[in-house]
């Protein structure tokens, strides 16, 4: 989804001469949050009900106004502006289309369509998310770690204590995977099922800490469970962005198949 399809094309303006009063005014009657400070033609700030709210009415909206102006191009997909958004700390953003303003987008609309995104079980990022930064981080030849983490014995575990148990574990399972990547800045998400996928830019040997935590035998809601963990290092593989998203999942994905097939012993209790 691109940027296009869900920014606002309404564009709403005021001079930095006027008054706070008069922004307030406009906002009530365009019922809008925020308005582009436009001078001479020229883009020069923006500003919001907030910024109003807290100056006095009779200031002029040069003294109240976020100087800093953010700007995302309107074939930009919904992803991009997500990061863009957390990265600049910014709350909206003015959208170009042939260098033309064209409309304006908020974080909050942004985070809402992202959300749907979301697996509601685990609260994680679902496949699209993590190819997205697979595609971007292989767009821009930064290398990286993928790992393919598949739970093991895990239909066994459905039949065995139920479906209702079977997510619960994946629940908890998903916050121990979650702790170890937000201690890195790694992204995670929920590829499928009791798969995870996982893309990290740490160290080898941190790396391989990971795999080795993962692949260990760990208690969860009082049974064991372990993972078969498929790795293609993006350091040392290669020819590595030669490969598409699509070659270096598959890739990472039979790894970590041929690891369960080595699996002999049930992994819980």
């Amino acid at each position: 989804m691109n940027i296009s399809e869900i920014m606002n094309p309404t564009i709403h303006s005021i001079s930095s001469d006027k008054s706070v009063s008069h922004a307030a005014r406009l906002m009530s009657e365009y019922q809008m949050d925020s308005l582009v400070v436009i001078d001479h033609g020229e883009v020069v700030g923006l500003v919001t009900s907030r910024d109003v709210l807290t100056a006095h009415p009779n200031r002029i909206v040069a003294d109240a106004m976020c100087n800093q102006v953010h700007y995302l191009l309107a074939d930009q997909n919904i992803w991009e502006a997500h990061h863009y958004f957390l990265n600049e700390n910014a709350r909206l953003a003015i959208i170009l289309d042939d260098e033309q303003i064209s409309g304006m987008i908020t974080k909050e609309i942004v985070e809402m369509q992202i959300s749907q995104y979301k697996d509601p079980l685990s609260g994680l990022y679902r496949a699209p998310y993590i190819q997205f930064i697979g595609e971007s981080y292989l767009q821009k030849k930064i290398p990286f770690h993928l790992l393919f983490i598949d739970l093991n014995d895990f239909g066994r575990i459905n039949k065995q204590y139920g479906h209702p148990f079977g997510d619960d574990v994946i629940r908890t399972y998903s916050a121990v995977l979650s702790s170890i990547a937000e201690d890195q800045g790694d992204h995670l998400c929920r590829y499928a099922g009791d798969e995870f996928v996982l893309i990290s830019t740490a160290p080898d040997a941190l790396v391989e800490q990971y795999i080795e935590l993962i692949s260990r035998p760990t208690d969860v809601l009082d049974i064991t469970v372990s993972a078969a963990v498929g790795h293609v290092n993006g350091y040392s593989e290669p020819d590595f962005f030669a490969h598409s998203w699509r070659e270096l999942i598959a890739q990472a994905s039979l790894a970590s198949s041929a690891i369960k097939a080595q699996k002999t012993a049930s992994t819980f209790s």
